[in-house]
């Protein structure tokens, strides 16, 4: 069985993101979806099984080092899986995704499996597991949005970064990017962007969404240079705009010390994760420079900045 034929028919996609399905997004060093968190096991699969509920999904089973949860099917998702899977005399299909955590130094690491199962008419279980970039970049969206973070030497090959502050706007029918700061040194630096210029395309792409104007940058891949479409002071131009990799990904979650023999409570914990998550965010958008990224890490860990 071609098993992305069955992620595609089934619609896989879990959550919004902001690569093409076709390309993986970020590529670990395992190759798998995987991610790391900080803190014990048990705090990540705290917050796993948080994000299975936040997603409206059922967390079938839960221990220190493993959450399974399944992913309900709509009714032609159903059908189309039992169609591919099963017969007329086989169960529904059901979709489920295990999370297997180990911990080392107070760091978490995450792996993720998936796949769809249906028991036939004299109870053998037919079972397809899921694989492809669709797989992959939904479920490292899935950690990342539940706080994990992009293992050490995580690469990108088919994400650019602008290095830009700003926020997407509505206007019109459309959204615009609106520029409150440029990274000295970066594409868009280079490129002659300023402060205050507005975005309305990237690389031929309008966009609604963040998402959408992050899938403009991952069509901006395809050559050496890729065009902005920006108005300054009201007036038109288009700025041509060297293609940058985003960088590869260092580790960035941190042990918190825990004073002995008083344990630590998990709230404190749990915020500076949430933190870290959304600076993690902001620098895949491209808003944070690396720099940038590791001053606000030092300074949310109460370290000084080098």
């Amino acid at each position: 069985m071609a098993i992305r034929t069955l992620i595609f028919l089934l619609g896989f996609i879990v959550l919004p993101f902001t690569a093409t399905g076709s390309q993986l997004f970020a590529v670990t060093p395992s190759g798998t979806p995987e991610a790391v968190f900080s803190g014990k096991a048990s705090v990540a699969v705290s917050r796993l099984s948080s994000k299975c509920m936040d997603v409206q999904w059922t967390v079938v089973s839960s221990s220190d080092t493993e959450v399974v949860c399944e992913s309900p099917l709509s009714t032609g998702q159903s059908i189309m899986g039992q169609m591919l899977l099963g017969n007329s005399y086989s169960t529904p299909p059901r979709r489920f995704f295990r999370f297997n955590v180990s911990e080392l130094s107070g760091v978490s690491r995450v792996q993720v499996s998936g796949w769809m199962e249906t028991q036939m008419a004299f109870g053998q279980m037919q079972r397809a597991p899921f694989s492809g970039a669709d797989f992959h970049n939904s479920i490292m969206n899935f950690l990342i949005s539940a706080g994990g973070a992009f293992p050490a030497g995580t690469t990108f090959p088919n994400h650019t970064v602008l290095g830009v502050l700003g926020k997407v706007a509505p206007r019109g029918r459309a959204a615009v990017y609106e520029v409150a700061e440029v990274t000295p040194g970066g594409a868009a630096d280079r490129a002659g962007l300023k402060a205050g210029d507005v975005i309305t395309s990237v690389a031929g792409k309008k966009f609604k969404t963040d998402g959408d104007f992050l899938d403009g940058l991952a069509k901006a891949t395809k050559a050496p240079t890729y065009q902005l479409d920006v108005t300054r002071n009201n007036a038109a131009m288009s700025l041509t705009v060297d293609r940058d990799y985003r960088p590869t990904a260092t580790q960035v979650v941190s042990v918190a010390e825990v004073p002995a023999p008083v344990p630590a409570p998990v709230a404190p914990a749990l915020s500076v994760a949430d933190e870290l998550a959304k600076l993690l965010k902001l620098k895949e958008q491209g808003i944070l420079t690396q720099a940038e990224f590791d001053s606000q890490k030092s300074k949310l860990l109460g370290h000084p900045s080098p």
